[in-house]
C-alpha cells in the first residue's frame, strides 16, 4: 500500500509536511491581505450592513414607481384601445391617454432608476461609467419632479412623499461620484 504513495510524491505530489507548513502558513496570513483592494476609480463603500441599508431604503419607492407606472400605461393603453380621447384617472380631470403613458413611461424610468442603485450599492459595484448614467437620468428625473410639482401646485410635503426616492437616488449618486474622484487622487502629488 504504500508503493502508489511513494510514486505519487515522486511524480511532484507534495508530501503531508509540505502541505502542513503550507495550511498553516495561510492561516496566519492577516486577514486583510486577502480582501482585495478597490481599484482605481472605484467608490469603496462601507461594511455590507450599511450597504444593505442604503439600498433597503429605496424599497418603497421602487414599489411605489414600478406599480404606479405599469398601472398608468396599461390604464391608458386600455382607454386607447377603446377609442377614448380622455378619460378620468381619478384624481384632478379628464386626461388624454398619451399623456398618461408619458407619465407612466416616467415613473417606470424612475422605477428603473432607483433598481440600478439599489443594485449598485447592494453589490459594491464601483464602476464611474455606471454611477455617471444613474447619476445623469436621477438628476433629470428629480428636475423633471420638481418642476412638475410647481406646475401643478403639489404640496411640498406630498412632493418629498413621492418624490423622495428620486432625490436619495440622485444624491447617493453623487456621493458614489465624489467618493471615486476623491479616491483616484490619493496618492498623487499635487502641482504647485
Amino acid at each position: 500500500m504504500d508503493e502508489p504513495r511513494r510514486d505519487q510524491q515522486a511524480a511532484g505530489a507534495p508530501s503531508k509536511e509540505a502541505t502542513e507548513g503550507h495550511s498553516s502558513a495561510l492561516a496566519s496570513a492577516p486577514a486583510e491581505a486577502a480582501a482585495p483592494a478597490p481599484l482605481e476609480g472605484e467608490a469603496a463603500w462601507p461594511g455590507g450592513g450599511l450597504r444593505l441599508l442604503a439600498a433597503a431604503v429605496t424599497a418603497p419607492w421602487l414599489a411605489g414607481y414600478g406599480v404606479s407606472g405599469a398601472w398608468a400605461v396599461t390604464r391608458a393603453a386600455r382607454a386607447a384601445a377603446s377609442g377614448l380621447t380622455s378619460f378620468d384617472v381619478g384624481y384632478t380631470r379628464l386626461v388624454s391617454p398619451v399623456a398618461v403613458i408619458v407619465v407612466g413611461a416616467v415613473l417606470l424610468a424612475a422605477f428603473a432608476v432607483v433598481l440600478a442603485t439599489a443594485i449598485l450599492v447592494l453589490y459594491d459595484y464601483g464602476g464611474r461609467g455606471a454611477w455617471v448614467a444613474v447619476f445623469a437620468v436621477a438628476a433629470v428625473l428629480t428636475a423633471g419632479s420638481v418642476r412638475a410639482a410647481a406646475r401643478g401646485g403639489l404640496h411640498p410635503g406630498l412632493w418629498l412623499l413621492f418624490f423622495a426616492g428620486l432625490l436619495y437616488v440622485t444624491v447617493l449618486s453623487l456621493v458614489a461620484l465624489l467618493r471615486m474622484t476623491r479616491a483616484a487622487g490619493r496618492g498623487t502629488i499635487a502641482g504647485p
